[in-house]
Formats: structure tokens, C-alpha cells, sequence
């Protein structure tokens, strides 16, 4: 789907606050709302954007947020990420050129890791070797992405920065677990996260002002974030890599705010003592010059990247012949 400008900054409005209204992206673009709403509808209705809930694993269970690398025979690349991309504990799952491995985040149990591993990744065909280590801390999540579409007041005007250390420390903030009334909410607006609060009351059997009370708590708990899922590519950003950053202990913190800040960064976590960053970037002059900077950071003692080659699965969203579904699966 061809897009020019404007449907761009849609689009990016849209994954800062995926259910701001028309009447606000239109007033934070100075266009006019009909306008907003006609190419927004149109854009939700091709497939290539869709709206929909992400829930903070933390909020909904006991686990623990892992990245996972499983290094295969390049002939089994593609059905070891189908398989990966298939399981109900990941979020997402990429396949990296560099290596001919795919790369997962995954939430866990306590105790459910031998079997994961040893038990299963292990035992699937063309599967050669893993790894596993916790995401200790978020800098900036997808939900976070801020593609140099807008600019920052723009940003700030549809919604508050994200709260990306929630994903890791939300049992820590003795936030309450999500219940059974919001876990409601959030299956409807994982079907559709534009869903009115009137249609989430009519559909629960609520007040249309509980629902709308309900969804702003959730989202602004960290419980919950609505997010835009698209291909990068289709904001002009085709070219993705996994950037790897081993840093000085004491500089990671900057590194990773620096980093957190850039606009090509679509998330940033600290794993042990190293940054783990994926970009979307227009070219690969583009990405010569984003790891030309961040390898010049204080701190950063050891720098590889890779590109990525296959995309899985994507916030939830499981792809079918390493395109986005054109409608919800």
C-alpha cells in the first residue's frame, strides 16, 4: 500500500495513541478531521496498520521476561521461527541474517525454563544451539517508537511518553493484577483497539463510563498499551537490524537513555551487561551512520549488528509467509 506524507504522520500518531480520536490526530497535524478520519479509516481497513491491546505479561501472570536465541541450520531457519512464532509465550520473533538464528522475546514461569528449553526448543528439528537471558530493564519499547515522522510536541500532544520500565518492574509498583472484567476489555480490543467505550459497555454488559474508566486505568498503569502493529517498511523504513552493544557498567544507563531517544530505535533492553536494539532505518547509508553514533557512545566497548531477514511474529501477531495478515488470525 503506497503512502504519502500525511498518511505517515496518521500512522505515527496512531502508534504513539492508537485510539486518539480523529478530531485530536487532526488537530495535531492542522488538518482537517474529515480529512483524518477518511485516510485513518482507509488505513485500518487495508490490514497493513490494525490497532490492537498488548498486555503487560506481568500484569496478567507470574513470569518473567526472557530473550531467546536459537541458532538452526539455515534450512530450518524458517520453520523453527513458524514453530516459535506458534507459541503462546512468545511476542515476538525475528529471524537475523548474521548468524542464521532467530531471535524471541518470551515471558516464562518460574520453573517452566528447563522444560521449555531442554525439553522442547531442544528436541525440534535443525535446531543447533540456545541461548537464554533475562530482559533486565526496557530503555524503550515498540509501543515507544518514535519515527521521525512528528515531531516531539506532536508526539507529546496525542500522548504522555510510554513507561517502558513498567514491563519489567510492574509487579514491583504493587500494581494490581488485571481481573477478570479487564481481561474482557482486553480481548475485545485486542480484536480492536479503536473499540468505543460505548461498544466495550454494550459488549460486557457495563456502563459505557465504567468501560471508559477501566481502559484509561489499565493504560495508564502500564497494565495495558494500545498499540499501532505495522511493518516499518510501510513508514519508509524498510531496512531492520539487531543492534548488540556490550557497555561499561557504569555508562549503560546513559547508553541506553541515548539510545532510548533516537528516533531509528524501535526497543532498547538491557541483557546482563550488554544493550540489545532493534532500528528501522531507510537505507543502509542510514544504518552505517546510526552505528557509526551509538558505537561512539562512552561506554560501549564492543558493537555487531545484524540484519533482519524474516519477520514471525510481531507484538502478538503471528505473520503468514513473513507478511502481516491482511485481517485479524
Amino acid at each position: 500500500m503506497e503512502l504519502d506524507e500525511l498518511d505517515r504522520q496518521i500512522t505515527a500518531a496512531l502508534l504513539r495513541n492508537g485510539r486518539a480520536p480523529w478530531r485530536l490526530i487532526a488537530d495535531v497535524l492542522g488538518q482537517q478531521e474529515r480529512t483524518v478520519a477518511r485516510r485513518g479509516n482507509r488505513l485500518l481497513a487495508s490490514g497493513n496498520v490494525r490497532v490492537q491491546s498488548f498486555p503487560n505479561p506481568l500484569a496478567l501472570d507470574n513470569v518473567d521476561l526472557y530473550m531467546l536465541r536459537v541458532r538452526v541450520e539455515p534450512a530450518a531457519l524458517r520453520s523453527v521461527g513458524a514453530w516459535l512464532a506458534g507459541r503462546p509465550d512468545t511476542h515476538w520473533v525475528s529471524g537475523l541474517a548474521g548468524s542464521s538464528e532467530c531471535i524471541v522475546e518470551m515471558f516464562v514461569r518460574p520453573g517452566d525454563l528447563g522444560q521449555i528449553l531442554y525439553g522442547e526448543v531442544a528436541a525440534r528439528d535443525g535446531v543447533r544451539d540456545f541461548s537464554l537471558e533475562p530482559v533486565l530493564e526496557y530503555h524503550r519499547t515498540v509501543s515507544g517508537w518514535a519515527p521521525d515522522l512528528l515531531t516531539v510536541d506532536q508526539y507529546d500532544a496525542l500522548y504522555a511518553a510510554e513507561q517502558p520500565q513498567l514491563i519489567t518492574r510492574f509487579a514491583a509498583t504493587d500494581r494490581a493484577r488485571i481481573d477478570d472484567t479487564n481481561r474482557a476489555i482486553i480481548d475485545l480490543l485486542r480484536a480492536n483497539g479503536r473499540s468505543t467505550n460505548e461498544e466495550l459497555a454494550t459488549a460486557l454488559s457495563i456502563s459505557k463510563a465504567t468501560a471508559g474508566r477501566r481502559v484509561e486505568a489499565l493504560i495508564a498503569s502500564g497494565a495495558v498499551t494500545i498499540r499501532a502493529v505495522l511493518d516499518p517498511a510501510m513508514l519508509g523504513y524498510p531496512v531492520e537490524a539487531l543492534l548488540e552493544m556490550a557497555c561499561t557498567a557504569a555508562q549503560l544507563p546513559a547508553v541506553g537513555r541515548h539510545v532510548a531517544g533516537h528516533p531509528t530505535t524501535r526497543w532498547a533492553a538491557s541483557v546482563g551487561d550488554r544493550l540489545l536494539v532493534q532500528t528501522a532505518v531507510p537505507t543502509l547509508g542510514h544504518l552505517k551512520d546510526v552505528i557509526a553514533e551509538f558505537g561512539a557512545l562512552d561506554g560501549v566497548q564492543r558493537f555487531t549488528s545484524s540484519l533482519y531477514v524474516d519477520i514471525f511474529k510481531r507484538s502478538t501477531v503471528v505473520y503468514i509467509g513473513g507478511q502481516l495478515p491482511l485481517v485479524a488470525v
